[in-house]
């Protein structure tokens, strides 16, 4: 017999999988499909308890779908919040071997067996045997996570034991249920680097549902607290997919601000980005009594590698000059694309009064090398102007106008080949 009451809650979960599934195509990164494929088990859950009536026609079978689908798609869960440090090979086994047990327990007692407690005890024993035998066959890939593998492993299963010893066979199917819902509410904690709203959601709903299942052999029965109990159980699932959707809505705004400010083809920060690092920058030596320099480069004989091999060849020089550039570019200072074929480098905490001679040399002979492109060789470097903060000029504006002006005054240079490292760059640094 169908539970109508049901039916509202299942197209509302029916309707956020389809919206996650919007968010999947768009953003389709393995995390976002196993969060789909868990919230599909949830569904499965949802649909078998909808027909779920104690003593009905295939009530049992009905319980065993229910319960083991909440084994199933709390595994995922917890799998699709590992990093990908891990290879997948070894997080498939390590889980497919810690579901197996508690996908037998959960089944054996929806099915309502009860003949005997030996079946229940070999799948405890044979989870904490197979936990330490995981342990030491993939001891080097779990690595610092290995300490929290067997203390995780001792909370699930000890207890289970001890439940089974009382004959509270419920009770440890539930508590298998709760820890492993909690352990991906940790693991979701730990995986979701960005803080806020969607991450607290997540966070919480998993924490509520392993509550959920913690307490429900002991108030399901209870004429106070069991329908108190019974408004949270659906509650959870829905503040876990509201979450999932804020999550993914603010990594794609981050991404969208990221493209806003950052250049396609190099990856460096764009224009508008470059100026206002300049402007933080020049406000801090402002503040310390440093200098800060601008070095525009522009790269001789680009246009040459356009006009013979195509935009496609100019983009691959391009991304290959700026590789070499990086190496020349501390970690603190900026090296951004301006347009074209033109580079900014930010280059702050310089000992006011001392001159820029040797970084601009070293900027010029940081990229001036032969690139290989399609086949074809070419001899590129690049010409290179720089103004300096205070002593040039007094704002962003004026900043990049001189060294743009220096620049194209150095224009062109005699050829030199080689690359350099950051450590040839001899940039006196502020105290």
């Amino acid at each position: 017999m169908l539970n109508a009451q049901l039916i509202p809650d299942t197209v509302a979960l029916v309707t956020l999988i389809a919206l996650l599934e919007v968010f999947r195509r768009r953003h389709p990164a393995d995390r976002v499909r196993l969060w789909l494929i868990g919230m599909l088990w949830i569904f499965v859950e949802c649909v078998a308890r909808m027909f779920y009536e104690r003593h009905a026609p295939y009530h049992r079978f009905l319980h065993v779908i229910a319960l083991d689908s909440y084994v199933i798609a709390g595994t995922i869960f917890v799998y699709s919040a590992h990093r990908n440090a891990i290879p997948w090979t070894t997080r498939f086994v390590v889980h497919a071997v810690n579901v197996l047990p508690m996908v037998i327990i959960a089944a054996m007692y929806g099915a309502e067996y009860r003949g005997s407690m030996l079946p229940y005890y070999l799948c405890c024993a044979f989870a904490l045997i197979t936990g330490g035998l995981m342990a030491t066959v993939f001891r080097s890939s779990l690595s610092s996570r290995l300490g929290t593998y067997l203390v995780f492993r001792v909370l699930i299963w000890g207890p289970t034991i001890g439940f089974l010893y009382t004959h509270e066979v419920r009770a440890a199917v539930y508590w298998l249920l709760a820890t492993l819902f909690l352990a991906a509410g940790i693991s979701m904690h730990q995986m979701l680097e960005r803080s806020g709203a969607g991450k607290l959601a997540i966070v919480a709903g998993f924490t509520m549902w392993a509550f959920c299942f913690g307490t429900h052999p002991f108030v399901s029965d209870n004429g106070f607290w069991g329908p108190i109990m019974s408004r949270f159980w659906d509650l959870q699932k829905f503040i876990i997919m509201v979450g999932m959707l804020m999550v993914l809505l603010d990594e794609q705004i981050a991404h969208n601000h990221s493209l806003a400010l950052h250049d396609d083809l190099t990856g460096l920060p764009n224009r508008r980005l470059l100026e206002d690092r300049l402007a933080q920058a020049m406000a801090r030596a402002e503040r310390n009594g440093s200098s800060t320099a601008v070095v525009m480069l522009d790269l001789n004989g680009f246009k040459r590698v356009n006009d013979t091999l195509g935009h496609a060849a100019g983009d691959h020089l391009l991304c290959q000059f700026v590789e070499e550039l990086k190496k020349a570019v501390r970690t603190a200072d900026t090296l951004a694309r301006y347009g074209g074929d033109e580079f900014v480098v930010v280059v702050g905490d310089i000992v006011r009064g001392q001159p820029v001679d040797r970084l601009v040399e070293a900027m010029r002979r940081a990229g001036a090398r032969d690139y290989e492109v399609q086949g074809h060789t070419f001899a590129v470097e690049a010409a290179v102007g720089a103004a300096v903060f205070p002593e040039d000029a007094g704002t962003v504006t004026e900043l990049l106008r001189i060294a743009d002006d220096r620049m194209y005054r150095n224009k062109p240079l005699r050829p030199v080949t080689g690359g350099i490292s950051s450590s040839d760059l001899g940039i006196p640094i502020a105290k």
